[in-house]
Order: structure tokens, then C-alpha cells, then sequence
């Protein structure tokens, strides 16, 4: 397998995965200026990596919404990049889960909670059809790192910020507490003097929420109907683990968080993009090359000249019919009738220069001319009368060579042509 990246969007940067044999993967990450990257933000990371020495055979990219995919492929036009998949992040989670040997489950239902809301979608694994899907602010990442800032102020060891950078550190700071508690019980001061947040404290605050997306991934589920198998919990906040208890007892099925949650969607624009290129018919190089020679001519001389090369063409290669044989039969030129003839070599030049030279005479008959007045008389002898012999008849004189009237080919000024604008 060739090396493919897949890339995703996430906060305040993008997401890169690499991979050769579509199993282990070596994650990147480019940030941006903004908290949500943009089209721009993606399209200068993909010519980064296409710019490097070991730029990737296929390419990627798992993009949130429809508008951001239009924008994407406006952006990477003024790049200079091609070749770019672009899929949803749905399809590429979805191409994840298919490529999986050890995922045996066929309908899924997807809980997609990052840092901006929560996607929740029913799907097919095998066909990759959709059956329903809705999307929710009411629980995402940053309602979650809010939460826990409003607590942390609430415990008076913390000033209220004054201006935006502070604000930003202490959600910043809420953010890496948030996380924390998904794998400690209890979080505190770096010199231990204060506790700051414990898990049952984060539990009571989320708790609510929490059950009422699981609700509601229930009642999708039910208005698909398709039952599904199991509940693939993929985002940053799939790590929660009330969140995973919460969905286990609503919907009473497996509950399923990937070692990568976030990673999932970038994963699987890394296989689909490898799938396509490969799926592509192979083009011989030799065939690509010689239709490029054929065309050169005409995108550098233009439509004049090639006019000019076809009419010399048909000087110099007449068509069939002008053969010298026409079925085994002995075709005779009017030089050759002359000698036949008898026709002097001034009928023999008026008939060269009235006859057209693309339409041959064909001896049939051989006629005996009418003696000419002018023409000086037979020798004969002043002995013998009765012992007439006439006189040799001259030699023919050779044929004339069939020589291409000269033609002058127009001059043609060829424009300029502009400079093609290469990267």
C-alpha cells in the first residue's frame, strides 16, 4: 500500500494522519489563527505536505458541512493542488469502521461529540447509507470546559478575568481539567493546598445534558427504523466516562470508544483516498506522452499553419486514384500516346499544357494522322521509284519529368504566445 494521508478539522487546528498499510497511523498537527480552522487554514497545510520530499500518493480530507466543502475546493484551486478527496465526516468514519476486521457490527449509531456540539447519525456500515442524523449544541466540548470554569470561580481561589487573553487562559485552563477527570477521580493545585474539581462534581454538572442526548440518540434511532447494533462514540468528549454509562443504560446496547476518537474521521479520508486511487485505471505513460506530441503542434502553431501542412501533404501524396495502374492495365501518358501517334512536338507541348496532368490518356485505338501541307516531304530516290525506302523516323525525345508546380505558402506571423504560470 502506497502512503496516504487523511486530514480533519478540529479546534484551533488540523488534524493529519499518515499511513502505508492502512493500520497504524502517525498523527500531525497544524495549527491555526483562528479557533475554527478555515478553508485557507487547509489548503496551506495540504501544500505543505504535498511540497515536502515524502509527499503522500492520495490525499484526504474529512470536512463538517457541505459549505465547508465548496470552500475548500475553491481554496485549493488558488493552491495549485488537485487530486484531493474530499468527504464528509460521517463517510469517513464510516470507511473506518468498514476497513476494521475485528468491528463485526453492520448498523451503527455514530455520537459525534466535539468541541462545537454533537452530531448523532444512524447508518450502514457495509453500503454506507445514511438513515438518519440530527446535530445538537446543547452538549459539546465547550459547553463542558464552560461548566467547569463557572465552578472554578465559584471556589474564590481564582480571579474573574479582565480582558480576552485572560478569559482564554482560564477556559484554556478548564479545557486540561476537563480532560483530566476523564482518567483521575480528583484534580488539585499544583502545590496541593487546593482541590479543584473531583468526578462526582464533574458528573453532576454534565449529568443532565448527558441523558438528554442519549434520549435523543434513542428516539433517532427509533425514527430511522433501523435498530442499531452498537454505539460508536467518536470526538474528544467520547472520553467521559459518564458519557459512555449514560448511553449503555438508555439504549441498552454496546458502547464502542476507539483508542483515536477524534482521530477517526482523518483515518478513514486516508483509506477512502487510497481506495479511490487505486480503483483508477492504470494509463500507459508511452499513450499520455504520445498525445502530448500530437497536440504540441497545434497549441504552438495554430490553425494557419496546419493548413498550409495539408495541402503540401496532398501535393506530395496524391490520392488513389491518381495510380499509375488501374487493375493490370497499362496506363498510357500523353507522352507516350505522342510517340505512338506520330504527333509532332508541338502537339505533343500544346496537348502538355492543356491537358490536366491529374488526368492521364488512356491509349485505346492507334489513328494514323493526316499529313501535314507544311510538313517537308519523304525523301525518294531519283533511281529507283519502285525501291522506295523511307526514312528513318528521329528517336523520341525523352519524357518529360513530372515536376510539382512551385508554390509560395503565405507567411504567416505567429503571436506571442504568453508564459504558462507555473508554481
Amino acid at each position: 500500500m502506497v502512503s496516504s494521508v487523511g486530514m480533519s478539522m478540529g479546534t484551533s487546528g488540523i488534524r493529519a494522519v499518515r499511513t502505508t498499510d492502512g493500520r497504524s497511523f502517525a498523527a500531525e498537527w497544524f495549527p491555526s489563527a483562528g479557533p475554527i480552522p478555515d478553508a485557507e487554514d487547509v489548503a496551506h497545510a495540504i501544500r505543505a505536505i504535498v511540497d515536502r520530499p515524502d509527499a503522500p500518493h492520495s490525499l484526504g480530507v474529512a470536512f463538517p458541512d457541505p459549505d465547508y466543502s465548496a470552500a475548500l475546493k475553491t481554496a485549493l484551486v488558488e493552491e495549485y493542488v488537485s487530486e484531493v478527496h474530499i468527504i464528509s465526516e460521517i463517510a469517513g468514519t464510516i470507511e473506518k469502521l468498514r476497513s476494521d476486521p475485528e468491528f463485526k457490527y453492520r448498523t451503527v449509531a455514530l455520537y459525534d461529540l466535539g468541541a462545537t456540539g454533537l452530531e448523532m447519525t444512524v447508518a450502514d456500515i457495509d453500503s454506507g447509507t445514511v438513515y438518519a442524523t440530527t446535530r445538537s449544541s446543547e452538549l459539546s466540548g465547550s459547553s463542558i470546559d464552560w461548566t467547569v470554569r463557572e465552578h472554578l470561580l465559584t471556589l474564590d481561589i481564582l480571579a474573574v478575568p479582565r480582558n480576552q487573553e485572560e478569559e482564554a487562559s482560564l477556559l484554556e485552563f478548564s479545557k486540561e481539567i476537563k480532560e483530566a477527570l476523564t482518567t483521575h477521580e480528583a484534580t488539585q493545585t499544583s502545590d496541593g493546598q487546593f482541590r479543584l474539581m473531583d468526578r462526582r462534581m464533574f458528573d453532576l454538572q454534565i449529568i443532565r445534558p448527558a441523558e438528554r442526548s442519549a434520549i435523543a440518540l434513542r428516539d433517532l434511532a427509533e425514527m430511522s427504523e433501523i435498530p442499531p447494533e452498537v454505539v460508536v462514540a467518536i470526538g474528544g468528549g467520547s472520553r467521559i466516562p459518564l458519557v459512555q454509562d449514560v448511553l449503555r443504560r438508555y439504549l441498552c446496547i454496546p458502547v464502542i470508544v476507539p483508542d483515536n476518537p477524534e482521530l477517526l474521521a482523518a483515518e478513514g479520508a486516508a483509506l477512502y483516498a487510497t481506495r479511490v486511487d487505486e480503483a483508477k485505471p492504470a494509463t500507459p505513460t508511452a499513450a499520455r506522452r504520445s498525445a502530448r506530441t500530437l497536440l504540441t503542434p497545434l497549441l504552438r502553431f495554430g490553425l494557419p499553419s496546419i493548413v498550409a501542412v495539408s495541402v503540401l501533404s496532398w501535393m506530395l501524396w496524391p490520392e488513389a486514384s491518381d495510380d499509375r495502374s488501374v487493375a493490370g492495365t497499362p496506363v498510357t501518358t500523353i507522352a507516350e500516346t505522342a510517340s505512338t501517334t506520330g504527333v509532332t512536338a508541338s502537339d505533343r507541348s500544346a496537348a502538355m499544357s492543356t491537358a490536366p496532368t491529374s488526368a492521364p490518356v488512356v491509349a485505346t485505338t492507334t489513328v494514323s494522322p493526316s499529313p501535314d501541307p507544311q510538313a517537308p516531304a519523304p525523301y525518294v530516290s531519283r533511281y529507283n521509284s519502285d525501291a522506295y525506302v523511307a526514312p528513318h523516323a528521329p528517336p523520341p525525345p525523352p519524357p518529360v519529368p513530372f515536376q510539382l508546380p512551385q508554390i509560395q505558402l503565405p507567411q504567416i506571423q505567429l503571436p506571442a504566445l504568453p508564459r504558462l504560470p507555473f508554481p
